[in-house]
């Protein structure tokens, strides 16, 4: 196994790992499966000035109507980068992790990274290459095929993971690096999943009103992104022990945009609601976020 690394080496390819299981691996099937999502979302009414989405990233099945509500609002948008942040659910490490690319590959085909980015980064303090953190991840491939089918070709990606513990300053840190690659022309894609309930997730703070009270606490936390603050939202999960797997991409974008970023939950749903098993359910948001007056 590789150590991580501050120097890329490129010509290499990452991904598809969870193609055939969390959504399908015929490249047919999967853009038919893709566009009938799409298609079934509404129409979001898009005024051109969206700059970020939080979109789940469990398997198409579960979360696929929800990310599909999300990814409708950049429909033909062009783009000249994309960045995706998400949560390491395998590898542990402090920092930010980039893979050592220069292709992520679906069955979509390839999407082309950001190279130059990627070496920039990983250039400053808090950023660096490790392949490990990439050979199982899904959080930034699931987002993908999305990307692949809404936006205008042209654009590039930008991967990143962030690791446990990335939270307050750490967090700070991570977004002071990335700012200088957010313009105009970068769309901002956070991946996480929320509430994870249930005994398998260590978490089961409650046993009566099981519905009413997860999502009372999902959107709470979704209360404190659409005041796009970043303390709030961290404290809050610290205090209710929300298990919103990618609390530290969230925190790092709510550093990384403006405060005056304008936030709507587009679509929100649980494992729970469609399987009937509220002992053990996750929760899915997609949330908007729109230029303030200051952005350019």
């Amino acid at each position: 196994m590789s150590a991580p690394s501050k120097f890329g080496t490129g010509n290499r390819t990452v991904g598809p790992a969870v193609s055939g299981s969390w959504y399908p691996d015929d490249p047919v099937e999967l853009a038919r499966y893709v566009d009938e999502l799409l298609e079934a979302a509404p129409d979001p009414s898009e005024d051109g000035s969206v700059i970020a989405l939080i979109a789940p990233h469990a398997g198409y099945r579960y979360s696929g109507q929800v990310a599909a509500q999300g990814f409708r609002a950049v429909s033909g948008r062009r783009f000249r980068r994309v960045i995706v942040l998400g949560p390491s659910h395998y590898v542990g490490f402090l920092g930010g992790a980039v893979p050592d690319a220069d292709v992520y590959r679906t069955p979509l085909g390839p999407v082309p990274l950001d190279v130059p980015a990627l070496n920039e980064l990983c250039s400053g303090a808090n950023f660096f290459f490790d392949a490990r953190a990439f050979s199982r991840e899904h959080s930034v491939e699931a987002e993908l095929p999305f990307l692949q089918r809404v936006l205008a070709p042209g654009w590039k990606l930008l991967p990143v993971l962030t690791g446990s513990r990335t939270s307050g300053a750490a967090a700070q840190r991570l977004a002071e690096e990335l700012l200088p690659l957010l313009d105009s022309d970068t769309l901002l894609v956070v991946s996480s999943d929320f509430t994870h309930f249930g005994q398998a997730f260590g978490f089961a703070p409650f046993r009566e009103d099981i519905p009413a009270k997860i999502r009372a606490l999902d959107l709470g936390a979704v209360d404190r992104i659409r005041a796009w603050d970043a303390e709030g939202f961290e404290e809050y999960v610290a205090r209710t022990g929300a298990t919103i797997c990618g609390r530290d991409a969230i925190g790092v974008a709510l550093r990384l945009l403006p405060r005056n970023t304008r936030a709507d939950l587009a679509a929100y749903d649980t494992s729970g609601r469609m399987t009937g098993d509220w002992s053990h359910t996750v929760s899915y948001a997609a949330i908007i976020a729109r230029a303030g007056e200051s952005y350019s």
